[in-house]
């Protein structure tokens, strides 16, 4: 199993959230292949809340809201690419 590391931030010296993520995004894409399609799907998922992050201002309630109903349709993407690739992987099994 891979894991990834990342160290944690003392208090107070909170980084910027873009910056996290696009760390976040270099450790997937140093540590898996981009040719596996959950690491495509966490890509594409650390892609789009930078997205949204980058464009969250602080303090607005209805952009805040905005972004927590784009991050629940990212957890139906990334639970359906999940599903799909475990029955991949359990028909790629039988076959063999």
């Amino acid at each position: 199993m891979n894991t990834i590391t990342y160290p944690v931030v003392a208090e107070g010296s909170l980084p910027d959230p873009v910056a996290q993520l696009q760390t976040a995004r270099q450790l997937v894409e140093d540590r898996y292949s981009s040719e596996q399609p959950l690491a495509r799907a966490a890509l594409h998922l650390i892609d789009c809340a930078t997205d949204i992050v980058g464009q969250l201002p602080d303090g607005d309630l209805n952009a805040a809201r905005g972004a927590l109903g784009s991050a629940r349709a990212a957890v139906v993407s990334a639970t359906f690419a999940v599903g799909r690739v475990r029955d991949m992987s359990a028909a790629g099994a039988d076959q063999t």
